[in-house]
């Protein structure tokens, strides 16, 4: 008895890691995809090819390098979280952000308020102000769409004279925008967004596999093998699981109290954890008397990411 109880749970464990590895199979592991994006960039070498690239600057070298950096504003009231920073050889400063979903906000303010905050910490408080030391900073936003409709891949922006032509500012600002559905820029720049939309060098539209495209998707196999990868790979899966299990949850809480159940009813009958299930119905019961789901689901995931973040 006790051996078939042993293989018996075996072969449950072993179901679950096959259902488990079936179900990572369908996270995105290219570039665009931030959590490997942040992974890669961790690695100094990939993030210089990946300016040096942008910037044009094949000698491009950085002496610093930070991931996920959260930078507060002097009144606690709003963060940033860039996804990779750095700072090369001559003490410029680059943000580089992967920017999936360009409908939710509005790109142009946004790299307007990352670059203030980028600025903030330099100049230390108290001190007598030298705003001549505040370093060149490149802000740079990586899209899956084309917010400015030009057909471009690449939109540089300086600011310059509305009155006279040619005369720029020079204040060391620069925003970048590079557009991962145009052909319209130097190969180089094309094949890296491309071969980001789809990682791999068997992609046909990346043109140009010189030794740094070769380089960047050694280390990118390097990263995708690492124990760290895997780390982090789980995690999206379990969150996913988290929020799928939610939904489902909520959903159910709904149609129950629009059938006019009680509270202990209902968390008798979906035989999950009474305290989690009691939160839910709290908040749930904010919507009555129609308990539209829609609206539950959607105020519930902006309280959840308010709470994980």
């Amino acid at each position: 008895g006790g051996g078939t109880t042993f293989l018996e749970y075996e072969r449950k464990v072993w179901m679950k890691n096959e259902n488990v590895n079936m179900m990572l199979e369908g996270i995105p592991q290219n570039l665009s995809d931030f959590a490997l994006f942040q992974s890669v960039m961790k690695r100094k070498e990939a993030h210089e090819i990946v300016l040096s690239i942008i910037m044009e600057d094949p000698g491009l070298i950085l002496n610093e390098i930070h991931v996920e950096e959260v930078i507060l504003n002097k009144c606690q009231k709003r963060a940033i979280r860039l996804d990779a920073w750095a700072k090369d050889l001559h003490g410029i400063q680059y943000n580089t952000e992967m920017q999936n979903d360009t409908r939710k906000d509005d790109m142009r303010k946004r790299a307007r308020f990352y670059q203030s905050l980028i600025d903030s910490p330099i100049l230390k408080s108290g001190q007598e102000t030298k705003y001549k030391h505040l370093p060149e900073t490149v802000v740079i936003f990586i899209t899956q769409e084309d917010i400015f409709g030009e057909d471009l891949v690449k939109y540089t922006f300086t600011e310059q004279c509305e009155e006279v032509e040619g005369l720029h500012l020079e204040d060391g600002t620069t925003k970048i925008f590079l557009n991962m559905t145009s052909k319209n820029g130097t190969p180089e720049l094309v094949s890296l967004l491309q071969y980001m939309k789809e990682t791999t060098l068997e992609n046909p539209l990346v043109f140009v596999k010189d030794a740094r495209m070769e380089r960047l998707d050694s280390i990118v196999t390097e990263v995708k093998e690492s124990e760290e990868w895997e780390e982090v790979y789980m995690s999206i899966y379990s969150v996913g699981i988290d929020v799928g299990e939610e939904s489902r949850l909520l959903k159910l809480i709904c149609k129950k109290l629009r059938k006019g159940k009680s509270e202990e009813i209902i968390a008798d009958e979906v035989e999950e954890d009474i305290s989690f299930v009691q939160k839910m119905i709290d908040f749930v019961t904010r919507f009555a008397p129609k308990y539209d789901e829609d609206a539950v689901l959607s105020a519930w995931m902006q309280v959840r990411d308010q709470v994980n973040h």
